[in-house]
């Protein structure tokens, strides 16, 4: 071999050594990156008239299995899937906290408050004209009201939560697209002028992994080294595009809210959207946490229900001055499908009798006729059907005397056939006790709330005597009402409804928490075979640039030896 063969040779060497310590050094300083590969210098051996004349590195690259990194983003998806439902399911357990809990406690949730409420009850029946009874009773079941609309709040508040957070979501997604979509042109470029790419590839495939834990997508390379991705169902995210997502978030969340979806070139895809947070987001928001809100609505409506059938066929001792009903939507057409007798008496604030009529519901087939039947009857009270909120209306042109009524059979009313047949008071509400339509709104009514003695613990005596002037129409009572409210509040099982449906919330918690520490085991399992195999091994590096650095001195030394045989050839021929 020639000296000039040799110290090529040896020179080839040096820079192929060095930049096998400058890859070895890169992994050494990225060991602790998360998503960082290995990277190796491709090397070849140079053969001259059939003579090794040293090597050269031709490419720098990582071998990540593919295969692998396809199962870990996959994985990655259901994940985050599993972990954001798990995550919502504890948070509405305990949002659900309020509904059922020891029946001794202060008094503050639905089940203590149901509790004492049934107690007060039972009491006030044996002393139905106790104004401190009456306070405790009306107190008892505004806390189970409030119970209800905080519960009711809770949970709207956990689908705004979830709304919000599909929209960073779909933020996330588009920065993650564009991301992989600057990296795809750096890819194309570096591999186009022949330059390595794996540090922008363990880049990209990262980004992938940000798009997959939002949503589920498939992807693959093409020649060129750029990247394609598609939805789950198959829809285009980043060709030679990036098609963006869309989402409009809502700015307050309630139960009849319209929320938007998720759009991708304007088509809503979210019913295509598998995995990923997206998914479960989505499913807490527009599924779970609306079944609950049925289920509290349903707890509410069996509660009031209840309540106001007994409470609509007493009255307070005196009856009150007016009577508002709580069906609006009426006016004087509004079909009426009635039969029995209706009793209206006007008392003194003694429950005296002052004028009184009764009427033959069947004569009567719309509001407007009975409203004016009663305003006709000359019983000094005003009967209208108000113009505004279209709720039936009876005002005692005296304010120091009460209206009290009682009887009548409704089956239908403005067109719509009742669940169930009600009296005249409790079809059109002119003396519930509770208000509102479902959870989010349920209240003790204000002026029952602000005097507890219009609590109607009696009712209206409708025999002829009750009902002629000066006799005893409203008594302070035997406690029969009383009782009957508290008949209808065990009947209404509020409590037990209320029981069951955190034992469910509960279970679904348990089943989302085992899924979600299964899916992080199996994501743990294949990132830690990916780490194994195609991490960095700081101690395998370290001896691979010591071995290069001996490498390095030894090619060194030739170059040394070349350099002075040289100078002593051309030393001999001066």
């Amino acid at each position: 071999m020639s000296l000039n063969v040799a110290l090529s040779t040896a020179s080839r060497s040096l820079r192929t050594i060095e930049t096998q310590m400058a890859v070895a050094s890169a992994n050494l300083s990225n060991a602790d990156v998360e998503g960082y590969t290995r990277k190796s210098a491709t090397k070849v051996t140079n053969v001259t008239a059939g003579i090794g004349t040293g090597a050269t590195i031709t490419e720098i690259v990582s071998k990540a299995d593919p295969w692998l990194l396809k199962s870990i983003v996959a994985t990655t998806s259901t994940n985050e899937s599993a972990s954001v439902s798990a995550d919502y399911l504890d948070r509405l357990g305990d949002a659900l906290g309020s509904l059922s809990s020891d029946s001794d406690s202060s008094g503050d949730t639905l089940a203590s408050s149901i509790s004492s409420l049934s107690s007060v009850l039972t009491e006030l029946a044996t002393t139905p004209d106790s104004s401190t009874l009456k306070s405790e009773v009306v107190g008892d079941l505004d806390d189970a009201a409030s119970a209800l609309r905080t519960t009711s709040s809770e949970v709207q508040s956990l689908r705004q939560g979830a709304d919000s957070d599909i929209a960073d979501a779909v933020e996330t997604a588009n920065n993650a697209l564009t991301a992989i979509d600057e990296l795809n042109d750096s890819i194309v470029r570096a591999q186009a002028s022949g330059q390595s790419t794996a540090d922008l590839e363990d880049q990209r495939i990262n980004k992938v992994a940000d798009l997959a834990a939002v949503m589920g997508v498939s992807y693959f390379t093409q020649a060129n080294g750029a990247m394609v991705i598609y939805t789950s169902g198959g829809a285009p995210l980043l060709n030679s595009t990036v098609h963006t997502l869309s989402f409009s978030e809502a700015g307050t969340v309630t139960s009849s809210a319209s929320l938007s979806g998720v759009k991708l070139d304007g088509t809503d895809i979210t019913s295509s959207i598998k995995t990923g947070s997206i998914s479960a987001l989505v499913t807490l928001r527009d599924k779970t946490l609306p079944a609950i809100q049925t289920e509290l609505d349903e707890i509410a409506t069996s509660l009031a229900d209840s309540l106001n059938g007994v409470h609509n066929d007493s009255t307070a001792s005196p009856p009150p001055s007016s009577l508002t009903g709580s069906v609006t939507g009426l006016d004087s057409a509004s079909e009426l499908t009635a039969t029995g007798t209706l009793s209206v008496a006007v008392t003194d604030a003694d429950g005296l009798t002052v004028h009184a009529a009764t009427f033959d519901l069947s004569g009567y087939s719309d509001v407007g006729s009975l409203v004016g039947a009663i305003n006709g009857a000359g019983l000094g009270l005003t009967a209208d059907i108000d113009a505004t909120t279209g709720a039936v209306t009876l005002t005692a042109d005296d304010t120091t005397t009460g209206i009290a009524l009682s009887g009548g059979t409704v089956t239908s009313l403005n067109g719509t056939a009742l669940s169930t047949e009600k009296s005249l008071s409790a079809a059109l509400g002119l003396n519930d006790l509770l208000i509102g339509t479902g959870a989010e709104t349920i209240a003790v009514r204000a002026d029952i709330l602000s005097s507890p003695s219009l609590l109607a613990t009696s009712a209206l005596d409708t025999a002829t005597t009750a009902l002629t002037t000066g006799g005893v129409a409203v008594s302070d009572g035997t406690g029969a009402q009383v009782q009957s409210l508290a008949d209808a509040l065990t009947s209404a099982g509020v409590t037990t409804k209320a029981a069951n449906m955190v034992s469910g919330v509960s279970s679904r918690l348990s089943s989302a928490s085992d899924e979600a520490a299964s899916q992080e085991t199996t994501l743990s399992t294949l990132t830690s075979s990916f780490s194994s195999k195609y991490g960095v091994n700081v101690d395998e590096e370290s001896a691979t640039i010591s071995a290069l650095e001996n490498s390095y001195s030894a090619s060194a030394q030739v170059i040394s030896t070349a350099k002075s045989m040289f100078d002593a050839l051309l030393q001999a021929v001066s």
